[in-house]
């Protein structure tokens, strides 16, 4: 199994709606990939702060498959290219954390 984990600040001319977006972009499109086991996204959650908390994102995506190779797939296909062309210009800065 693989957890692709992938946290995105957006830019500050951004806007709620925006972020909005970029979501449901995640789950109509990320969603409909063939490899995607579990695809969730949301946004940070209002848990006590403690000092190893990290709230300095705006969106997260967690997406499961069952392998490196259909994360591979999921990497190439057309419907996520179409959702990073759709979004990236919101985007200030993303990371990604992988986790097998």
């Amino acid at each position: 199994m693989l957890v692709h984990t992938v946290f995105f600040n957006f830019a500050e001319a951004s806007t709620e709606a925006d972020i909005q977006s970029c979501a449901d972009d995640a789950r109509n499109l990320l969603g409909k990939i063939e490899t995607v086991k579990a695809l969730y996204v949301g946004s940070p959650a209002d848990t006590e702060v403690r000092p190893v908390s990290i709230r300095d994102f705006d969106l997260c995506l967690t997406v499961v498959f069952d392998s490196i190779a259909d994360h591979d797939v999921y990497q190439t296909h057309s419907l996520h290219d179409d959702f990073i062309a759709n979004n990236k210009d919101n985007w200030a800065k993303v990371q990604v954390y992988d986790a097998d």
